[in-house]
């Protein structure tokens, strides 16, 4: 009989072999006072239970997001010579065994736990001694655990067949510590992977996502080795995974120690504080040459290799994405000075910046001055300037057009380096923030630059939050719907259960091909797995979602005022999307996208928050608007749609009822709060006779705001419950669906 935990204490005996200093074990029929104890804890909710493979002890999962089960070890001697921690465990079920204190990567193996129905071991080296307490997280069916001051055998986790089977192609990528700071630590790198794989793999991934730095492979200047990557590459390829690696060439700590200690070294100044920042300036024309041969050195030394599954491009930002520096590591991975602002202070920058105003002015600078009200004598005196400080709408849009599109042009050319370096291979630009131009970050443009080359983008900032993921992507997925550019999504970091199926659902409702997750999203709660396993087939359903109605994306306006969305959760657009995707799936259309004919795909067209555009803009909408389009306007908050100088007269023929065949419907109330206007869309739209029919049924579903809906072109819906308990779904046709809370469903 199993005896109940109490502080369940085993006493090393004189007759244990010599090595084993402590041995906890759940198969001992008598507990005893010292040794290796199991502690009682809230965070502790041990149970004994007979496994298939004998005793063992069991962990009740944690019902918390936040919070997560564990065996605490406690020990009752400690040393301070090298010992060994052996955790025997039955393998059943899924997760990835952490403690903490833990050890590095070389030093612990065995600890996937992949389902092998194998009873088996994971080794732990400490170095200086065991500490007296151990946290043990992702662990299920401890039969013992077991100190020596030998090395006990060690075995890795097995190669299983995958718990999830896909019948479509899918990029499933995850990370692995395959990274190190030197190439001289390649070993720890590889170990990571070999510790980690067997899960992802047990899991249904099918790639791996790693670092490829510059400063790895050119560690001589004009001379590249690829040995770090190749033993990373055939860790990955044993294991039997693919590669989807990121390029990384100008971010601070991807650079060559021959290459910052030159004087090639030319990071971005900020105008805010005059400081210079380790990753590179796009500004310097001696970049193109750098990058340009290393993305050509990666392509001849690993095209054709068939478990290279994609690449990522890394061409800025703190960690390689297509943004100015935001909040990241200087080389080294050293503290740098870095913020979300305004990186065009360097001497080439406001060269490059006074170059576009000779040329976009024809070089009058009275033409300047005029649009500025500023007193330059000449293009000489023409200087970066931080966006508030301009006099005139004009001048402020001059500068942010420029500043966006010199990150879009450099973003574009590592696209069609490595489209020349890989011909065959998938790519994905990584487009990073959420579209404020401090961040540069161009997301219409990204998306026609990816389809140019038959590549896509990744998204990398998404939330733990559905509703926050749907609004900072939105503008990025329209776009790459629109241009045809493939889809990818990436966590910016924490994620739990609720955060890894919100992320599904965004996938598999918008065509996504492509998805991620740190590993941390997938094995660090005790929800995500279970959760995973149940719902991850739903990516061979995914589909481009069905959808009549587009939010105007003001790019005019969110450069002339911060308050549109430079601050992400306090955007006053953002905060009318959220609520209006409680009621109704939209897409944004851009400036860019309206000027490329992209509302003949739209039925409405929603003035959320910025009426400002250029006069090119409004007059696209009012030919579409007088063909049969719908505007929908809401004056409250700043009034009607009006042109950068201040032309309202589109706008006031509107409000006369001049529309052509379309419509003007206006909101009278405020936008914020806005769940009065999103049911008032709800509502207009479902009664909309041209309507896509699949839409307007879907609108007459009676659901909690909590639970999302979309209509996919494949025929389905798609809906998430992101709400804390159960919720009941009723369907135009009378059927009712219970959905479980955080979790997706296709009906």
């Amino acid at each position: 009989m199993i005896r109940h935990l109490s502080t369940s204490v085993f006493l090393l005996s004189l007759a244990l072999p010599a090595k084993e200093l402590a041995r906890w074990d759940a198969a001992l029929p008598t507990p005893r006072e010292n040794g290796i104890s199991l502690e009682r804890a809230s965070d502790s909710p041990v149970t004994f239970a007979a496994s298939p493979n004998g005793p063992a002890a069991r962990l009740k999962p944690s019902a918390d997001y936040y919070t997560r089960s564990a065996y605490l070890l406690k020990f009752a001697q400690r040393g301070s010579v090298t010992q060994w921690l052996t955790l025997e465990f039955a393998d059943r079920g899924y997760g990835l065994i952490t403690l903490s204190p833990g050890v590095p990567e070389r030093k612990q193996s065995g600890t996937a736990r992949v389902n092998s129905g194998r009873v088996r071991r994971a080794v732990f080296e400490y170095t200086a001694g065991l500490p007296d307490r151990i946290r043990v997280e992702g662990l299920d069916y401890l039969r013992a655990a077991i100190v020596t001051d030998e090395q006990p055998a060690i075995e890795h986790a097995p190669i299983v067949e995958p718990a999830v089977r896909f019948a479509q192609h899918s990029e499933r990528v995850s990370s692995v510590p395959g990274d190190a700071n030197t190439p001289e630590q390649v070993a720890e790198a590889i170990a990571g992977i070999r510790n980690q794989a067997p899960l992802l793999r047990a899991l249904g991934f099918n790639a791996v996502e790693t670092y490829v730095r510059w400063g790895h492979v050119e560690r001589e200047r004009g001379v590249f080795d690829w040995s770090f990557y190749d033993a990373i590459l055939a860790e990955i390829e044993r294991n039997g995974l693919q590669w989807f690696p990121m390029l990384l060439a100008g971010s601070g700590y991807a650079l060559p120690k021959w290459f910052y200690e030159s004087k090639d070294n030319y990071g971005f100044k900020c105008l805010e504080h005059g400081v210079v920042h380790d990753t590179q300036s796009i500004f310097d024309p001696r970049q193109s040459e750098y990058a340009s041969k290393f993305i050509a050195g990666f392509g001849k030394h690993y095209r054709g290799r068939k478990s290279l599954l994609g690449i990522r491009l890394g061409p800025s930002g703190d960690y390689g994405e297509a943004q100015y520096p935001a909040r990241g590591p200087g080389y080294g991975f050293r503290q740098s000075h870095t913020h979300i602002g305004y990186w065009a202070g360097d001497d080439r920058a406001i060269q490059a910046f006074r170059d576009k105003m000779k040329s976009q002015y024809g070089g009058d600078i009275e033409r300047l001055n005029s649009a500025w009200q500023s007193k330059h004598r000449s293009f000489e005196d023409v200087r970066t300037f931080l966006p508030e400080t301009a006099l005139t709408r004009r001048q402020r849009i001059d500068f942010a057009d420029w500043y966006m599109g010199a990150m879009s042009e450099w973003c574009d050319k590592w696209a069609v380096w490595a489209r020349a370096a890989l011909p065959e291979t998938q790519i994905h630009q990584s487009s990073g923030g959420w579209g404020p131009v401090p961040i540069g970050t161009d997301y219409s443009f990204q998306a026609r630059s990816a389809a140019r080359i038959k590549g896509g983008i990744r998204l990398t900032n998404e939330s733990d939050d559905f509703a926050d993921n749907f609004t900072i992507t939105r503008m990025a997925n329209s776009a790459a719907r629109f241009y045809g550019a493939q889809l990818g999504y990436e966590p910016g970091g924490y994620g739990s259960k609720r955060g890894v199926m919100a992320r599904l659902y965004n996938a598999v409702t918008t065509g996504a091909v492509h998805l991620f997750y740190y590993i941390s999203n997938i094995a660090a709660n005790d929800q995500a797995i279970d959760a995973w396993i149940r719902n991850a087939k739903m990516l061979d359903q995914r589909s481009k979602p069905v959808i009549d109605v587009a939010a105007f994306h003001s790019d005019t306006a969110l450069k002339l005022d911060d308050e549109v969305l430079r601050y992400r959760w306090a955007s006053t657009f953002f905060t009318v999307g959220r609520t209006l995707r409680e009621q109704i799936d939209f897409d944004y259309a851009s400036e860019q996208m309206i000027e490329d004919g992209a509302l003949d795909r739209y039925k409405v067209l929603l003035f959320l928050w910025g009426t400002v555009t250029e006069t090119p803009v409004l007059e696209r909408i009012d030919r579409w608007v007088r063909d049969g389009g719908t505007v929908v306007i809401a004056p409250r908050p700043r009034g009607n749609p009006v042109t950068v100088e201040g032309d309202a007269s589109i706008s006031n023929r509107w409000l006369a009822g001049d529309t052509g065949r379309g419509r003007l419907v206006v909101w009278r109330g405020d936008l914020i709060p806005s769940r009065d206007f999103a049911a008032f869309v709800r509502d207009l739209v479902r009664n909309m006779p041209n309507v896509n029919p699949r839409i307007r049924e879907a609108l007459r579903i009676r659901k909690p705001d909590t639970v999302y809906c979309s209509v996919l072109d494949s025929g389905r819906l798609a809906f998430l419950n992101f709400g804390s308990e159960p919720a009941v779904v009723q369907l135009a046709s009378g059927k009712s669906i219970r959905i479980a809370p955080y979790e997706p469903h296709l009906e």
